[in-house]
């Protein structure tokens, strides 16, 4: 299939993760997660508040830090684990049980700060290659021309790096992870291998992101819209029956302190609905990232490398397989079999009877000779 072809038919895919957005597994999942990290910072950071208080600056300064780290870590293994249900379950396989999946959303960071540092490292090797030539370009005659073919060669390479760093490595990572790849051979299908400086490998996965990214934006917009759309008005009328409105110019103008409880509430209100409505399209995205890690695989493995995508449908066997005595009872008999019954049969009574009994053995009847 040629790069168009795969672009055209990994875009309409990607529509597909809309689905995504009905996984209320993965979606409670992420929150948990979130909402561990937020309590987690906010413990951190009133410890290190009461230890900058007490002139222990330096000290402060490390539990917050430390709070935090182990709030990204725990956001992190939350998308993380969210991805791997939603590759499960474009894949068709039996979701994993909850502890599982956030083991294997946090095995995944250690990975994925791998291909960070890898990135990292061919940056650099690339950089100082290049100003190794730059510097053999100061030649005064062969210079000039040298640099003729060096400046366009370079930037080439260059862009590659850049395009496939940016826009493949960086966001099909975790989705290969979730699948269950190492990291080699992640790098390798997604391009880091001996095919890094063919640009049409790039079009089909850049033009499903792009896509995506479009789809994502407007599920952002149909959430935020569904959540927000009567959020003022019950404000404006909860402002005005209960008699908190005056608050919000006491906040203004004493700081956080005037704060009444109501409009605080009001407050965390907008912060949950805020994460409700931006969690959605994370799961689109999730899910979207999934499948074009899916289609690239597939169309790097070609028409006879393993098939990546699951079996929409896999009859199951019905039964155990008749044996041949069950099979010959179950065959319907042909005309032949019919006839050579009929010519056993008794005159009398009809019952069937074997090519060389004389008597019938039912009506004891003469059977005719020859029978």
């Amino acid at each position: 299939m040629s790069s168009s072809k795969d672009a055209i038919h990994g875009s309409l895919v990607v529509l597909e993760a809309v689905d995504a957005a009905r996984n209320t597994r993965a979606i409670t999942l992420f929150l948990g997660c979130a909402i561990s990290a937020l309590i987690v910072a906010g413990v951190f950071a009133t410890a290190a508040t009461g230890l900058v208080a007490n002139d222990a600056v330096a000290i402060g300064l490390l539990f917050s830090g430390i709070g935090w780290l182990c709030a990204l870590i725990l956001v992190a293994t939350g998308v993380s684990a969210a991805g791997k249900i939603l590759m499960d379950q474009i894949q068709q396989r039996p979701p994993l049980s909850t502890r599982a999946a956030l083991m294997a959303g946090l095995l995944t960071l250690p990975k994925l700060l791998g291909v960070f540092l890898i990135e990292i490292a061919a940056f650099v090797v690339f950089m100082i290659a290049l100003a190794i030539v730059l510097l053999v370009c100061k030649i005064p005659v062969l210079g000039p021309l040298l640099y003729t073919v060096v400046y366009p060669l370079a930037s080439v390479v260059a862009g590659m790096l850049w395009f496939t760093f940016v826009f493949i490595v960086n966001p099909l990572a975790a989705p290969a992870f979730w699948e269950g790849y190492g990291v080699r051979q992640a790098l390798g299908v997604l391009g880091l291998n001996r095919g890094a400086l063919n640009i049409g490998r790039l079009l089909p996965p850049i033009v499903q992101q792009l896509v995506l990214l479009l789809v994502v934006g407007v599920v952002a917009f149909i959430a935020s819209a569904i959540l927000f759309s009567g959020s003022a008005f019950v404000a404006a009328l909860g402002s005005g029956i209960i008699g908190f409105r005056s608050n919000v110019y006491s906040m203004f103008s004493g700081g956080v302190g005037g704060m009444s409880g109501y409009l605080f509430a009001t407050l965390a209100g907008v912060g949950i609905l805020a994460a409700l409505a931006y969690t959605f399209p994370l799961m689109v995205y999730l899910a979207g990232t999934c499948r074009i890690f899916l289609n690239l695989a597939a169309s790097q493995a070609g028409p006879t490398g393993p098939a990546l995508t699951a079996t929409p449908y896999a009859p199951e066997p019905i039964g155990p397989m008749p044996t041949a005595g069950e099979s010959d009872a179950l065959t319907p008999p042909t005309s032949a079999t019919q006839a050579t019954t009929a010519s056993h049969a008794c005159p009398q009574c009809g019952a069937a009877a074997e090519p060389g009994d004389v008597f019938c053995g039912e009506c004891g009847a003469d059977l005719p000779r020859g029978a």
